[in-house]
């Protein structure tokens, strides 16, 4: 299930920027600036979650839930303010972190766009990650195959629904890459 996870997460990145590739290549590296933010979350979050599956599965397999349950939560928070000490800056100042990775006008435009929407949600994918290994520990895989699958449908295809349907493009597809990561972390 782990693979499967981990397949999903990169699945949404590459089906996301096969749907942006359409806007040109600026928006195709302006995005994956965003792309690289958010994977940065993730060894943050498995520094946190690695401890997390095996004190979950140590609560779990002496019986005692409650334990595990307050486990989990402690970790999930600390992995909420380690990813949002990272991610929050970037939401605030994201001309400024999208500066730090590119010198073309074009591509710092649209990172900065992207930035500005999906920042925000980062630490929500934090939060999710941190929720994953503690569910890994308690063997309770399908809040995350859940969470997982609806990250994946919310950003590609809430993002064709916001950017083709609607009409709100690149930011529209941002948007949906936000509420995805929001999804993933809020039902982990």
């Amino acid at each position: 299930v782990a693979c499967v996870m981990a397949s999903i997460a990169n699945l949404a990145t590459i089906l996301v920027t096969a749907r942006i590739a359409s806007h040109g290549a600026a928006a195709v590296a302006g995005y994956g600036i965003s792309a690289r933010m958010e994977f940065l979350m993730i060894p943050l979050a498995f520094g946190v979650g690695s401890a997390l599956t095996a004190l979950v599965g140590r609560a779990v397999g002496g019986g005692d839930w409650p334990e595990a349950r307050r486990i989990a939560w402690t970790g999930a928070v600390l992995a909420l303010g380690v990813t949002g000490a990272i991610a929050l800056p970037v939401a605030i100042f994201p001309a400024a972190t999208a500066a730090a990775f590119t010198t073309d006008p074009a591509v710092r435009a649209i990172a900065t766009e992207a930035l500005s929407i999906i920042a925000w949600a980062m630490p929500g994918f934090g939060l999710g990650m941190a929720f994953y290994f503690a569910a890994m520990g308690a063997g309770r895989m399908a809040f995350p195959v859940v969470a997982g699958l609806s990250r994946i449908g919310l950003a590609v295809g809430g993002g064709w629904v916001l950017s083709d349907v609607l009409g709100y493009g690149l930011p529209g597809q941002f948007l949906a890459v936000a509420l995805g990561i929001t999804a993933y972390g809020a039902l982990c």
